[in-house]
């Protein structure tokens, strides 16, 4: 007889899997609301005045207008519109009314830059990218002096790939033209002037050959962000106008109707691919909606090499068929694919888990761009690791594969003393620590003493309500007695593969409390745990937060159903 949790659980997931298919595209796909970005539109405003600024300046002062109205009560911005201030949106959005609009927007530009100098300055920016980055858009707005600077080396690219791709990585773009801005500020001297006009060639080749890459002209990465501080470089650098024309020409086709730029292109397949999963888990396995999914999915699969990655056919990045390829959509679009079992296509199924197999580093870890990296913002990664292994099992290799022994090996030089791990892509601490956790298990090493630790950490940061949130490194500004759905459904998820029973109270409380936040129409309200730059901007991803709340409730309602046949067979 069932229980009445199992009765609620079985509701529950009823209500959000038809809210999500109702929602579903007719070739498999699900729409994601792009969140709008305060540097995505920042930027864009800086871009446009400096390329085109007679065709754009309506363009300009809708951007503006739009920035300003979304200007926090403390002077400063976050990485969306009411999320809590932070340095970098702060001090570039500054920058950008100081240069656009210096009049109309003296007093927000005031306050910000009041807020951004009693937070600590450029000197509180501790990754060296983004301190450069604040410095370069002060520079652009008259407020501050690059000739101080560190200069950035553009002769690096005149070296063999095999030498500056692994410290660059997905950074080449941003790099190339934070230097182009660089020089126009402060030309170089000496040698290095010499070295920099020699290598500027090179660079806009390279350029060039990103851009080839991508789905659309002048959308490097589907980052309105990127784009724009790549246009900003190009027309400064004076470079070709057919290089600096797509830019412009991108830009003026991502602007939302209210005057804003969102964050990036592409967020469909991200997010696809994590409701696939959760209605996999969900029991949905075999219905014709999903299988529609997957079908489409599995049409996202590149089938052209990315030649600045060194990376070769076979896996995906978030705009589909063409764009960056990296290991963390590539794992998370396998896992939405192998629940299928037989009934998945073989051949491309196993085009990519070789794929994700090539990207393995030396060290037995993933990252996410490039393997074997020295850019910290791109690996080696728990959580990503976490998730590949996950992958490449539910995909047939077997637990004792050396590749799957070696990543669990170079798991726990991962964890941090308190037994917690951090990722990449997704802040705080929970996610990471639940993913690597589950991967442990999977793989047969729930036991380890690794595994151990990150266990009772996780059930130790579980708050009072039966919920998790971020953990010590979340979003400046985040309440600590405050979960979110997505990582409470990442602990849920993690404990429970760890082999916690569903009868333990910690976490009975925790579906209790996911099954409290879904909302009257079967989805639930998400909240920004996705990074779009480490620790500095954040955004909210819809279809993410769902489909994990999903894949939980599925696996927790599985632990219920389990216990009976357990018993019965200890009998």
């Amino acid at each position: 007889m069932c229980s009445d949790m199992d009765n609620r659980v079985e509701a529950s997931i009823a209500r959000a899997a038809e809210a999500l298919f109702a929602t579903q595209r007719p070739e498999g796909s699900w729409p994601n609301r792009r969140p709008t970005a305060v540097l995505g539109t920042a930027g864009a405003i800086v871009a446009l005045h400096l390329a085109d600024p007679a065709r754009s300046r309506d363009l300009i002062e809708r951007g503006t207008a739009w920035l300003v109205s979304a200007q926090n009560a403390d002077g400063g911005w976050g990485g969306v519109p009411g999320s809590a201030s932070q340095l970098v949106p702060t001090v570039v959005t500054a920058s950008a009314l100081r240069l656009v609009a210096p009049q109309p927007t003296e007093e927000p530009t005031r306050r910000a830059l009041e807020l951004f100098e009693s937070l600590g300055g450029i000197e509180a920016l501790a990754d060296p990218g983004m301190a450069h980055m604040a410095t370069t858009f002060l520079a652009l707005a008259g407020l501050r002096d690059m000739r101080g600077s560190r200069r950035i080396p553009l002769e690096l690219l005149l070296l063999p790939r095999r030498i500056w791709r692994p410290r660059l990585s997905f950074r080449l773009a941003p790099m190339v033209a934070m230097a182009f801005i660089q020089a126009h500020h402060s030309p170089p001297k000496g040698a290095g002037r010499l070295l920099h006009r020699l290598a500027r060639p090179t660079a806009l080749r390279l350029l060039r050959e990103v851009e080839r890459g991508e789905n659309d002209r002048g959308g490097y990465g589907g980052d309105n962000w990127l784009v724009s501080v790549v246009c900003i470089g190009l027309c400064l650098a004076e470079a070709p106008e057919r290089m600096v024309s797509p830019t412009v020409d991108y830009l003026r086709s991502n602007v939302a109707p209210d005057g804003s730029w969102h964050i990036m292109q592409g967020l469909d397949l991200i997010g696809g691919s994590y409701v696939a999963r959760g209605l996999a888990d969900a029991g949905y396995t075999d219905d014709p909606r999903l299988v529609r999914a997957r079908q489409w999915l599995r049409g996202c699969q590149q089938d052209r090499a990315f030649p600045v990655y060194g990376a070769p056919p076979g896996g995906w990045g978030w705009e589909g068929r063409r764009g960056w390829p990296n290991f963390l959509d590539s794992a998370n679009v396998l896992a939405a694919l192998t629940p299928a079992g037989a009934a998945e296509p073989g051949g491309q199924l196993r085009r990519g888990l070789d794929w994700l197999l090539s990207r393995q580093d030396g060290r037995g870890s993933w990252g996410t761009f490039v393997p074997d990296t020295t850019l910290s913002n791109d690996g080696p990664c728990p959580a990503i690791t976490a998730q590949c292994v996950e992958a490449l099992l539910d995909g047939g290799l077997p637990r004792t594969d050396p590749r799957i022994v070696k990543a669990l090996d170079w798991l726990p030089s991962g964890q941090r003393p308190d037994g917690t791990y951090e990722g990449l892509w997704y802040r705080g601490l929970t996610s990471a620590t639940a993913t690597a956790l589950a991967a442990f298990a999977r793989a047969g090493s729930g036991d380890a003493p690794a595994a151990r630790r990150a266990r009772e950490a996780l059930l130790n940061a579980q708050l009072a309500d039966g919920s998790w949130g971020p953990g010590e490194t979340g979003t400046l500004g985040d309440d600590p007695s405050r979960g979110t759905v997505e990582e409470t459904a990442w602990a849920l998820r993690g404990l429970l593969a760890a082999g916690l029973p569903a009868e333990d109270e910690r976490l009975r409380r925790a579906a209790e409390w996911i099954m409290s936040a879904q909302r009257d129409d079967g989805l639930w309200e998400t909240s920004p745990v996705c990074l779009h730059i480490r620790r500095l901007a954040y955004y909210v991803d819809g279809l993410i937060g769902n489909g994990l709340a999903l894949r939980a409730l599925g696996a927790y309602r599985s632990a219920l159903t389990a216990r009976p046949v357990a018993e019965r067979e200890a009998l």
